[in-house]
């Protein structure tokens, strides 16, 4: 980076500079001091080797590292010999990998220090033994000065509008504008030796729109093997693995411009020609890697004469890359659409530092620049002569359009009085070209900044620049009340509330849901509507799901509880109460719509003094619930009815529907043992569901105050023999009916079966909460009551008096 713009002052300390580049949006995720984890690491000269006494494969040196004596050292590799000049870790060093450096005694050998390879140094992920230096490593030397691994690395999260910065120039743009420092970008000028790179290479150009600017050069008679070391020390200090010297130029000018290029083997080329075209539909490619893939036709290729020999923007291919033998070369950099890259990348999955430059927008402008600057290279590395002419083919230029701004438009958005003069000095920091007459300027953005469109970019360019901190706090001015809650969220909260009270806890799942187990919960679709959900006859349908388990929205809120269930299940937790309030989706004649739903499942039952009671149906405690809940919200004319229709995920003699003012809102009732037993559930499980906007009809409604009775309530029980398909709840209405206002409540407190009773026969026992307002109930009261109240059941219903 120093290179480029001088950022000296922050070698020793860099924390103000990864605050200051923090401060403007490029977040320094982290600072590494490469040269703090090779301390004590040293050239050293193994002046004499011998064998060790207790070992075959050991050696025993004589080191000298620059201190005046020989430095004993055991080791175990088989590639030095006395003379050779390595790195020596002295004792107290820390290696790469928390590996501590001591005096030790090895086979009852003394030695005192290390002699290390690459992967010690962690330098190289591989290597075949320790490192041999050439014979001019300064003997005594830091390692880390001498090897240039005594730097910095910053490691910067870049957002993807500010694509400018994926490369050591970009950043230093940056920089320079931030600390107003002149930046230096080197000069490619290779000496060339004759036009011969369209004489090589036919080009065409059959997609401009993918493909706006194509540019390529020929260079002949090189040679092909292992980059210097200043070379492989920067790409790996940017985390690359070095491949050869033509590649790893084309990866330094990427990571120096950020221009993606790409060297083809020129005699790989079948008929000596280059198209940018369109794959051929069902055509397979081959990538360097030896990933095979099966394109569409939709994908934007670099052709030969008869097939594709890399995908734009991407991957090279297998068919064309450079190999140890290759000799001519034909050098691509060109500029290919984000949306393009960005869509066959995704489409195909395949992630590459050229794709991930591509994909966010390149700088048109530097495409010709960056090709001189490989080629030029090349030929220091690699030698071999350079073609004078090369390809520019560039139809439709691509600029931006200007900006008109008003420096008093930053003051207002801004909120503090801005310097129309150190506003222009700032954008043109920032390599914009300005403009316009008076007051209004006409600002031109360079053309590596796509994300500068209108005014409001340039005021925050200009805000990131001076600083956030600049922008004086202060409150807003507030003319109007807070408006009121939406009624369905305060509802939701009255019903979330009351059921957390309960015991409940609530859930929030996705909107989207696995189709499969959707479409088996909600089965028979006719047996929900009746029970008053609406249902669509398909579902909504994701396009771009996250995963094959999530492709549909939710239709019901019971899959995501359902996967609750067993989730807290298999992890151990055998007793649960979990509530949703949430919206499910519907289409009809490609129209969409969403309407709120609560649902409750509940599970195992709460151990009690002595034991867990397993023998009642959790299907109680969840009908409680739901009956507190409508309690809360002041419904007092409601009733569970029995459905001839039972949903199948439902327990088909424990599930009834909802029904509140005459309106069927929703359905409660136990899993069926089926899909318990499908699942493996050893607890009783129930479910409800309710139409949540049917249930907030009418509300919020007023609760109807009573004053406290003066005089005594009195009980009377009442045991009948029904039979098993006569639920309670049809007995308390007619119960209800003959008692009149009397009755202040009736429930059940015993049910029994067995004895003397028929097959088919229960015996329920109810108890009546009787109470008079005007004075004490007499004895007759009661007992004309009681008759009236048998006379009504066992005339409607024909029941019997259990003696």
């Amino acid at each position: 980076l120093n290179e480029y713009v001088d950022v000296s002052e922050f070698q020793k300390d860099p924390a103000p500079l990864a605050a200051r580049l923090t401060a403007a949006g490029l977040e320094v995720e982290s600072v590494s001091n490469l040269a703090a984890a090779l301390n004590k690491v040293v050239v050293g000269k193994i002046v004499e080797l011998g064998r060790h006494p207790n070992a075959d494969r050991l050696t025993v040196c004589q080191v000298d590292a620059g201190e005046g004596k020989m430095r004993q050292i055991v080791c175990g590799a088989k590639n030095h010999k006395a003379g050779d000049f390595v790195a020596v870790a002295l004792p107290g060093a820390v290696l790469p990998g928390n590996f501590a450096i001591k005096d030790s005694k090895i086979r009852d050998v003394e030695s005192k220090g290390m002699l290390c390879s690459e992967v010690e140094l962690g330098i190289k992920d591989e290597s075949d033994g320790i490192l041999i230096l050439p014979p001019s490593a300064p003997v005594g030397a830091p390692f880390a000065s001498y090897y240039g691994l005594d730097d910095v690395v910053l490691e910067i999260n870049v957002t993807p509008n500010r694509a400018d910065c994926l490369s050591h120039i970009g950043l230093a743009r940056e920089i320079s504008a931030l600390f107003d420092k002149k930046i230096k970008i080197p000069a490619g000028e290779p000496k060339t030796a004759g036009a011969f790179t369209k004489k090589t290479i036919q080009l065409e150009l059959n997609d401009a729109k993918g493909c706006p600017r194509y540019s390529g050069r020929s260079i002949k008679g090189v040679k092909i093997g292992p980059s210097p070391d200043w070379l492989k020390a920067r790409l790996q200090s940017v985390g690359l693995n070095t491949i050869n010297n033509v590649v790893d130029v084309t990866n330094f000018v990427m990571f120096e411009f950020g221009q993606p290029l790409h060297a083809f083997d020129v005699r790989s080329l079948k008929g000596a020609k280059i198209r940018i075209e369109k794959a051929k539909a069902g055509e397979k490619f081959v990538s360097f890697d030896e990933t095979e893939i099966k394109l569409s036709g939709e994908e934007l290729t670099i052709r030969d004469g008869e097939r594709a020999v890399a995908l734009a923007g991407i991957v090279g291919g297998k068919n064309s890359g450079v190999e140890s033998d290759t000799t001519d070369l034909f050098i691509e950099s060109a500029h290919f659409a984000a949306d393009g890259v960005r869509r066959t990348m995704r489409k195909l999955g395949i992630q590459t530092d050229s794709a991930y430059r591509f994909s966010r927008g390149t700088d048109p402008s530097v495409v010709v620049e960056a090709l001189n600057r490989a080629c030029d290279l090349i030929q220091q590395v690699a030698g071999g002569e350079v073609a004078s002419d090369y390809y520019d083919l560039y139809p439709e230029p691509l600029k931006h359009a200007a900006i008109p701004i008003d420096p008093a438009y930053v003051s207002e958005r801004l909120g503090y009085e801005v310097d129309p003069k150190d506003f222009v000095s700032t954008l043109k920091r920032l390599g914009c070209g300005v403009g316009g007459k008076g007051s209004l300027l006409s600002i031109d953005p360079p053309q590596y900044r796509w994300d500068l469109s209108d005014r409001t970019d340039l005021v925050e360019e200009y805000g990131r620049i001076q600083g956030y901190d600049k922008i004086p706090e202060a409150f807003p001015h507030v003319s109007v009340e807070p408006i009121i809650h939406a009624e369905d969220y305060s509802f939701e909260g009255v019903v979330s509330s009351h059921l957390v009270r309960e015991g409940f806890h609530q859930a929030v799942n996705y909107g989207f849901v696995s189709s499969k187990l959707q479409s088996e919960i909600l089965a028979d679709r006719d047996a929900f509507v009746k029970s008053g959900l609406e249902l669509s006859s398909e579902a909504v349908k994701v396009r771009n799901p996250i995963n094959e388990d999530l492709d549909v929205m939710r239709m019901s809120l019971l899959p995501g509880l359902f996967k609750n269930l067993l989730h807290n299940i298999r992890y151990g937790n055998e007793i649960g109460r979990l509530f949703e309030v949430g919206q499910v989706f519907a289409t009809k004649d490609s129209k969409y719509s969403e309407s709120p739903r609560l649902s409750q499942v509940a599970w195992g039952q709460p151990e009690g003094l002595w034991r867990r009671d397993t023998s009642r149906p959790v299907v109680f405690d969840l009908k409680g619930a739901v009956e507190r809940v409508l309690e809360r919200l002041s419904i007092t004319s409601y009733q569970w009815q029995k459905t001839e229709n039972v949903p199948p995920f439902f327990h088909p003699a424990q599930t009834v529907q909802l029904v509140v003012e005459g309106r069927s809102i929703g359905i409660l009732g136990s899993l069926h043992p089926a899909w318990a037993e499908r699942e493996k559930l050893r607890v009783s499980v129930a479910f409800a569901e309710i139409d949540f906007s049917k249930l907030m009809r009418g509300q919020p409604r007023q609760p109807q105050a009573q004053p406290i009775a003066k005089f005594p309530s009195v009980e009377r029980d009442l045991a009948l023999v029904m039979p098993e398909a006569l639920t309670s709840a049809e007995v308390i209405r007619e119960i209800k009916k003959a008692a009149g206002p009397l009755l202040r409540g009736v429930e059940v407190f015993d049910v029994f079966r067995g004895g003397n009773l028929a097959k088919g026969q229960k015996s329920v026992a109810f108890r009546m909460k009787i109470q008079d307002d005007k004075g004490t109930l007499t004895e007759q009261q009661l007992t004309d009551l009681h008759k009236q109240v048998l006379t009504t059941v066992s005339t409607r219903l024909k029941l019997d008096i259990r003696h």
